[in-house]
């Protein structure tokens, strides 16, 4: 078997738990991934190696929290590589474990006691004079927002062409099932079953009373026309990636044709993980 593993490199608690991690499957006589920059920062520079060779990993072990695994499963997406999420961050929604359930978890893993959950991602086209100009492709969401002024955005939604309503509002969020505990949900956006495939339209601040949310067929091609006045307007990646839209561009979302792979162990499941991060009361 071979575990790899990306800590967030910034994070102190994440450094020194890789660290730990890999004396602990040195032990265990496991072979381990890292990448060249990470096996320098941890002092293993023998483990560094190619993202090529990511396809031979049998699990990859993501040290942070949400942000840190939304950037790694983008990373890997076309790779097919299974990823356990420990939470060293804050909501940590999308990690499976708290960081000192880890070796535990490990345990689990190395004995092949785990099951997969496959997750959908959304690609995302930003069309301009009628040809795509950048493509993202994203595991919550992708957001078009106004940016530093206080202008609302008007904008037009359709799906597999037709005409759904048309906004002014603050910003607009686009978001998978995965992304639907994220920002969505604070914009009162509905929680979804992640393994319900589906796109969603959610719109924040809405200057119109009957404007709500809309969800629509994973097989369906959501479309946004931007008509703002000003060229203040952002396209947001999972709140990672950035892209200066124009009055006249259009987004274009679908599902994408590969899928996440989540680690998920014995008696962890959505619904315990959302009373866990969200305190929500259990009848």
């Amino acid at each position: 078997m071979i575990i790899g593993i990306i800590p967030h490199a910034r994070k102190e608690s994440a450094v020194s738990l890789a660290k730990d991690l890999v004396n602990y499957l040195e032990e265990r006589k496991v072979s381990i991934w890292l990448d060249k920059g990470t096996a320098r920062l941890l002092g293993f520079p023998k483990y560094g190696h190619d993202m090529a060779e990511l396809t031979k990993v049998d699990a990859l072990v993501i040290l942070g929290g949400d942000g840190t695994l939304l950037s790694s499963a983008r990373l890997v997406s076309d790779l097919n590589v299974p990823l356990l999420g420990v939470n060293l961050g804050h909501l940590g929604f999308l990690t499976e474990i708290e960081s000192k359930n880890l070796y535990p978890a490990m345990e689990q893993i190395l004995a092949n006691n785990y099951t997969l959950e496959k997750r959908m991602f959304i690609d995302c086209d930003v069309i301009r004079d009628q040809k795509s100009i950048a493509r993202y492709r994203a595991l919550n969401d992708v957001v078009v927002t106004r940016g530093t002024f206080a202008r609302i955005i008007q904008l037009s939604s359709y799906i597999d062409s037709q005409h759904v309503a048309d906004y002014k509002a603050d910003w607009i969020i686009v978001s998978t099932p995965t992304g639907s505990t994220a920002y969505s949900l604070s914009a009162g956006g509905p929680l979804i079953d992640p393994l319900l495939e589906s796109i969603g339209l959610t719109p924040i601040c809405p200057h119109t009373l009957s404007a709500r949310p809309v969800l629509a067929r994973a097989s369906s091609v959501v479309k946004l026309e931007i008509e703002a006045a000003h060229q203040d307007v952002m396209l947001t990646v999972d709140g990672q990636l950035g892209f200066r839209l124009r009055s006249g561009d259009a987004i274009e979302v679908r599902k994408s044709p590969v899928y996440v792979h989540f680690i998920k162990l014995k008696g962890h499941n959505f619904f315990e993980i959302l009373h866990s991060r969200m305190k929500m009361p259990q009848v």
